[in-house]
């Protein structure tokens, strides 16, 4: 009897181990699949290493900025850093056509100041981690900068809508629940079980489809906080900002999500996947539209999300985020209003 018991309990363990290995290949397959139509390749985002400071940097390092310029005049030197996310690294450019590379031609062109601009970006970084990534080039670097650079909507939203948490960024699921799970259950005792789950293609897959089918509440208090939270991570940064004597600037950057629905843009192909995803294009707004008026009353803050709107040509990638060379041209040059008054208002003070 019971050697027949057991015998039930192994061919039922053994079935329901196949099913979740046949679930998670199924799932494996449909990310994969999504991840060729969306960047092009098997596999989301770069190459990157753990890091202590900002849970994980990018493999090669820091992104090279052309265009610099050094006076023999100290006082005519100016260094600017830029943080932000992908858009902002600009992987999908050449060294010479990044943002802080054209802001760099752009600048130095005018005269007769000497500008240096250093990319800091990481790929998929948020506000958060923009912030921390700030405080270890503090930590790290000897020179000190005349201008910090923020450009950042993107992340934030998409992650933010991802997992529904104002402190949400890439690999958040997978790393809180690794840190956390220990205690929560017993099954937390099993940690490469445990690491399996949160780690899986299922539970990707089943937050991508949330991500793009379940709305946000815009009123929800959860969607303030993340406002507020953005707030007080600028209002830290321009405290830090005074006391190096530099100037901050942060911009809401062009996302072609939050732009209204237009027909005749000419990214035809992106217009009808946001056709199909409506839910995407919604939850950015929502984000951005809740992140905007906590921002507008800071002198720091810049808003270009309608700066790209007005356009007759292609100024977005397919993922309808990262910029095309004219794109991130025209983004280049509405952001040196920004960073000429940051710099003026440091050496007013």
């Amino acid at each position: 009897m019971i050697r027949a018991g057991l015998r039930f309990l192994w061919r039922w363990a053994r079935r329901a181990a196949l099913l979740v290995l046949a679930v998670e290949l199924a799932c494996f397959l449909v990310v994969t699949v999504l991840n060729m139509a969306i960047y092009g390749r098997t596999r989301e985002g770069s190459r990157v290493v753990y890091d202590s400071c900002t849970l994980y940097a990018s493999a090669s390092g820091q992104r090279v900025t052309l265009n610099n310029k050094v006076s023999a005049d100290a006082k005519q030197n100016r260094r600017i850093w830029f943080f932000g996310g992908s858009t902002t690294r600009n992987n999908e450019a050449e060294d010479g056509r990044t943002l802080p590379s054209l802001v760099a031609r752009m600048l130095n062109a005018e005269g007769p100041e000497s500008f240096t601009c250093e990319n800091f970006a990481e790929n998929s970084f948020t506000s958060l981690q923009d912030l921390r990534a700030l405080q270890k080039a503090l930590v790290e670097r000897d020179e000190r900068p005349d201008c910090i650079v923020f450009l950042d909507g993107a992340n934030d939203a998409s992650y933010f809508s991802l997992y529904r948490s104002v402190d949400a960024h890439e690999g958040y699921d997978k790393v809180r629940g690794l840190v956390e799970s220990y205690w929560q259950s017993p099954l937390g005792l099993l940690k490469p079980l445990t690491a399996a789950y949160y780690a899986s293609f299922t539970r990707e897959l089943a937050l991508r489809l949330i991500y793009a089918f379940a709305p946000l509440d815009p009123d929800s208090p959860l969607l303030a906080g993340l406002a507020r939270a953005m707030g007080r991570r600028y209002d830290y940064a321009a405290e830090t900002a005074r006391g190096l004597g530099a100037g901050l600037v942060v911009f809401l950057q062009p996302l072609y999500w939050v732009e209204p629905p237009r027909p005749e843009i000419p990214e035809q192909e992106l217009a009808a996947r946001a056709g199909r995803f409506p839910g995407v294009r919604r939850n950015f707004a929502l984000v951005y539209d809740a992140v905007e008026p906590v921002l507008a009353g800071r002198p720091y803050f810049v808003n270009l999300r309608h700066v790209l709107e007005q356009r007759d040509f292609p100024a977005y990638l397919p993922d309808g985020i990262h910029n095309t060379d004219q794109g991130r041209e025209v983004l280049a040059r509405a952001m040196l209003p920004g960073i000429r008054r940051a710099l003026a208002r440091a050496e007013a003070r």
